[in-house]
Formats: structure tokens, sequence, C-alpha cells
């Protein structure tokens, strides 16, 4: 099986960031590929799929762009953070784990990937009973902690369809994109048994269902639904 590696080559907003993802997860499914990706969205807040306004608004209102993620989890609020998408098809065994079991394979092979930076972090061991509605002010079980410090430097979010399974993340580093894209498409290939990486030739603004998307993930109707 192969990956797919989209690079960072479209001037896009927080909503369309969010299409793209989207976009990526539909490719996973009729390509039968891994699909990956690493992006910033400065001065932004992404809310969880199902997280309520009303129970995050007060921290949210001095924020720049909102939007609303596809995936679950809390919110976070974007800087220099680097953000990662990751899509893995249906036919991969990763695609049957329970999904504690995925985000801590995932998160492994980020730490794996972090030792090459000199970052030394740990998975979060813990169960946790209930998660912050702020993704960043606590850990989940198998997030990644600093050794140095304890304080928290990565978590994802999920969402699994009957054609794919989609993981959004932010590590709370300095690191440069595209050497940590190198990395992580090399240990994911040694990981997952993948074969290549490839380049994808198609343009996702041509793409019949990019319009939806991006109106999906623009509307006040899909940003403000809870």
């Amino acid at each position: 099986m192969d990956a797919y590696f989209y690079s960072e080559n479209f001037a896009f907003n927080s909503g369309e960031q969010m299409a793209m993802d989207e976009w990526m997860l539909l490719q996973t499914s009729r390509l039968n590929a891994f699909g990956f990706r690493v992006y910033r969205m400065q001065g932004t807040c992404t809310i969880g799929r199902n997280q309520r306004i009303a129970e995050i608004k007060e921290r949210i209102q001095e924020t720049g762009d909102l939007v609303r993620r596809p995936t679950g989890g809390g919110t976070v609020f974007h800087g220099d953070d680097l953000i990662y998408a990751l899509t893995i098809p249906n036919s991969h065994d990763l695609y049957d784990l329970k999904l504690g079991d995925l985000y801590r394979e995932i998160h492994m092979v980020i730490n794996a990937v972090l030792r090459h930076f000199s970052v030394s972090a740990e998975l979060y061991d813990e169960c946790v009973k209930q998660l912050p509605n702020f993704c960043f002010d606590a850990p989940n079980r198998f997030d990644l902690l600093s050794l140095k410090n304890g304080k928290k430097l990565g978590g994802s979010a999920i969402k699994k369809t009957k054609k794919g399974i989609l993981i959004q993340g932010s590590l709370e580093l300095d690191l440069q994109a595209e050497p940590f894209a190198n990395l992580f498409l090399e240990e994911i290939i040694k990981t997952f048994s993948l074969e290549n990486i490839l380049e994808p030739m198609e343009n996702p603004r041509m793409c019949c269902h990019w319009s939806d998307f991006c109106k999906q993930f623009t509307s006040d109707e899909w940003i403000f639904k809870l």
C-alpha cells in the first residue's frame, strides 16, 4: 500500500484547510492509500465536531478565525503549532483497531519522529474520566508529554467512517514542516509496511466535491451548529 503526501501549495483559509482534510479522506478511499499533510493556521481556533459553543464561548471570544473540525476532541488555539492530518483507508489493519489503540500507535510514530529533533517525550499512560473542553488544558491518555517539564506537546482527534479514518493533530513545538513531514513519512513506511510515497496529481479545487466541502466548513450553520 502507498501513501500520498499533500504538500502545502494552496493559500487556504481556515475553513478550506478543514475542507482539504475532508477531501484527503475522500481521496484515501478512492485511491486505497494513506494520505498525509502538514500545515499551520496562525490566529485560528478550531473546535471539535461535537463541542457546544455555549460551553467554550467565554474563552473563544477574542479569537481570530473560528472553525469547527470534522474530527472530535477539544478546542485548540493555533499559532506557531504544527498541524498534521493523516488519512487511513478501511483496507489497512489500522482501521480495525480500537480508537484508543490507534491513537497510541500514531503517537508512538510521532514520538519516534520527535527524537530526530532532540525532543524527549513520552505517552501519557493514565486513564482520563473526563476530557477538558480545551485540548491543551490537560492530557488525554496517550497524548505526548515533555519529559523535561511534563507539558503537553501534542494531541489528536479522530473521525472514523465506513470509507476510512481521518486523524487531525497539533504539536506545540517549533518544528519546520518539511523535515517533520519527511521523517514522519519515513517512519510510517517502516512501521505500517507501506511501499511508496507518491505526489498526488489531483488539484482539490478541480474536484466536483470541493465546493460542497468548502461551503460546509465555512458556513455558520456548521460552525455554530451546537
